[in-house]
């Protein structure tokens, strides 16, 4: 991002804030609704059509409530591997982690979220997204689960909440621990007043009856009962290394695995082998 795209993205931000602090003066509730709809829109990770890699899969989209579930398959021989993206992302984001896949001659399923990709809706919500996983988990019947960011974030938290008895172990990729560091971050982001800060997270409350100070993937690991491997790059600038390390002391069961210099996205070779040779170990 250019110099100038920085100063235009930070004045933008700041004057969303502005905005928003002046409505909570005289109307708090409005002022958190607002504050949510603009943190639960993705900017990014929308597609209008198939890529060409998504093309090449077989394609089929499930019906929730008044929602679509697009989702991605390629079909292969061994245990079904379920792939989850995370925020402002698609499920284009795999195309690396699929083709080491699928040489290994594993049955590879990825769903888009809410909001995301080729499915529908325009809102992003770790509650509606582990409701979409719960939906392509029973159809599919995944014997391996693969989760980046806050994909991974939410997977911990539908395991700990639907108990799959078919999902046999578990990876985690760059995944976010407490919710709250995420809410503080774009309070911070927006410079939002406390008024409309706890506004804001009342939404959460009232719309998905989670109490957002235990929104945590700590938490949801200690309630799942099945081998579970985190992989964090030191030099992750989106999601801090420390998230990782909390999640692993205090749940000392749990592999880790740490890298360097790949970043956020760990899309490499050497995270591809880490995985499968944690799902095909003993």
């Amino acid at each position: 991002m250019s110099k100038f795209s920085n100063i235009k993205y930070w004045l933008m931000t700041k004057s969303f804030g502005m905005i928003v602090n002046g409505i909570s003066l005289f109307n708090p509730e409005k002022a958190g609704k607002i504050a949510y709809k603009i943190f639960s829109n993705p900017r990014e990770g929308k597609l209008n059509a198939f890529s060409d890699f998504l093309q090449n899969s077989q394609h089929t989209t499930l019906i929730y409530k008044e929602h679509q579930i697009q989702t991605y398959h390629w079909q292969g021989n061994k245990e079904t591997v379920l792939l989850i993206h995370g925020w402002e992302s698609n499920s284009s984001r795999w195309q690396g982690m699929i083709q080491y896949l699928k040489k290994k001659k594993y049955n590879i399923v990825s769903l888009d979220a809410p909001g995301q990709g080729m499915s529908s809706g325009k809102e992003f919500n770790a509650v509606l997204y582990a409701e979409f996983i719960n939906e392509v988990c029973q159809k599919y019947k995944p014997t391996f689960l693969i989760g980046h960011s806050l994909g991974g974030m939410t997977m911990f938290y539908a395991q700990s909440k639907y108990q799959f008895p078919f999902v046999k172990k578990i990876i985690g990729l760059g995944s976010p621990n407490i919710f709250h560091r995420i809410t503080r971050n774009y309070k911070s982001l927006l410079s939002l007043n406390n008024r409309t800060y706890r506004s804001y997270l009342n939404i959460f409350v009232k719309k998905f009856n989670i109490d957002t100070t235990y929104f945590n993937s700590e938490i949801f690991v200690e309630k799942i009962n099945k081998p579970l491997l985190i992989i964090h790059d030191k030099d992750d600038a989106i999601v801090p290394y420390n998230d990782a390390v909390q999640i692993v002391n205090k749940n000392p069961h749990v592999k880790f695995i740490s890298t360097e210099n790949l970043g956020h996205a760990l899309v490499h070779n050497q995270v591809y082998k880490q995985a499968v040779s944690f799902l095909e170990s003993e």
